[in-house]
Formats: C-alpha cells, sequence, structure tokens
C-alpha cells in the first residue's frame, strides 16, 4: 500500500482570498516596456494565468544597469531578479557588457519579447485551460508615495509541484525574517487584481 504525503498547503495571506500567497501559474505574455521609461534599463512584464481564476497577474522586472567607468554593464539588482527567473524558465538569453540582449551564442536578440514569447510562454490557448507550469507568491504590498494598496508578485518562481511549493514557502519565510517582502495583510480581497507598476 502507498505511503500518502500530504501536498504543502499554499500560504494565504488574504484571509480566504485563494488568489493570493502561493499559486499555481502560467506564463501567457511578455511585453517589453523599457523603451517607455527614461530610468529602466529593463522592464520586462509577464502576464501570468492563475489556477481557477479568469484574471491574469503581471511580475514586473524593472531597474538599471550598475556600469563602469566606461559605460560597460558589470552587474545591477535588476540583472539578479532578472536572471532569478530566466533560470526558473530555463532562458538561456542575457544582457552583455554593452547592454544589448543576446541568446546564449551571442546572437543579438533585436526584440527581447518576442524571443520570449516564441521560446518561453506556457501551452497557453485562450478558451482552454492554462498549462500551470509554476509556482508564484502573490501578495499585498503598499505604494511608498502614496500608502495605495496593490497586488503583486514577488520575482520568483519554482516548478510547480510539492517540491516547489515547499521551496517557496521557505524562500518567502526567508524575505520575511530579513526584512526584504513587504506584505500588508488586509482580509479578503477581489480576485480581480489592481496592480500599479509605479508602486514597484
Amino acid at each position: 500500500m502507498a505511503i500518502v504525503r500530504p501536498t504543502p498547503k499554499a500560504t494565504n495571506t488574504g484571509g480566504t482570498n485563494k488568489f493570493a500567497g502561493i499559486c499555481e501559474v502560467g506564463i501567457v505574455n511578455f511585453t517589453d516596456k523599457s523603451g517607455d521609461y527614461d530610468w529602466a534599463d529593463v522592464y520586462i512584464e509577464i502576464e501570468f494565468a492563475l489556477k481557477d481564476s479568469k484574471y491574469t497577474r503581471n511580475m514586473q522586472l524593472t531597474g538599471s544597469f550598475d556600469k563602469d567607468a566606461n559605460g560597460m554593464v558589470e552587474g545591477g539588482y535588476v540583472l539578479d531578479r532578472l536572471y532569478r527567473i530566466f533560470d526558473a524558465i530555463d532562458c538561456k538569453a542575457g544582457i552583455n557588457t554593452k547592454g544589448e540582449w543576446e541568446d546564449e551564442d551571442g546572437k543579438a536578440i533585436t526584440d527581447i519579447a518576442a524571443y520570449l514569447n516564441t521560446n518561453h510562454c506556457s501551452n497557453f490557448m485562450p478558451g482552454t485551460d492554462p498549462v500551470l507550469d509554476y509556482v508564484a507568491y502573490i501578495y499585498k504590498t503598499a505604494n511608498k508615495k502614496t500608502g495605495a494598496l496593490f497586488n503583486a508578485m514577488l520575482p520568483k518562481l519554482y516548478p510547480n509541484g510539492a517540491n516547489g511549493k515547499k521551496e517557496m514557502a521557505s524562500y518567502v519565510k526567508w524575505m520575511k525574517a530579513n526584512n526584504h517582502l513587504k506584505e500588508v495583510n488586509e482580509g479578503p480581497t477581489s480576485e480581480k487584481p489592481v496592480v500599479s507598476a509605479e508602486a514597484l
């Protein structure tokens, strides 16, 4: 007789809101918005489908590069976040020292959103149930300037499954313990997201 092991339950930060905490998600679309913001060397918005939800959630990977005296890219917090997600989705593309996108063979990528949509979206077709490849963490936080609350996604993904949920729970616990995750517990919230890029 097989041993029964319970699947870790999603951590819920919104009372009875099942669309917060650790959620099963699939990637629907990538958008490059870096051209819309002068301050953003990188602005990749990732749209996710959620299990049992008719609405999607967006994750933003935004920021500027750290450069040396010659203007060559040498790092930056945004690259840490970017490669955290790219590693999770097995994307080998990246930024070269000139701040340009290229693939693992050094070939230039002129449209990073098109590249990502072609190679790294979940198997999703309109009118069908999305393939939920990953688990993500969705939480409510406050705009630093206005105090307005909005739904955000932690820039971290794990493969969907018991181990992935366990790893996400451990990561979130570490983020909170080290004061890297500013979460507001407001009780039940609407399924429909309210996301502001300006709040990130």
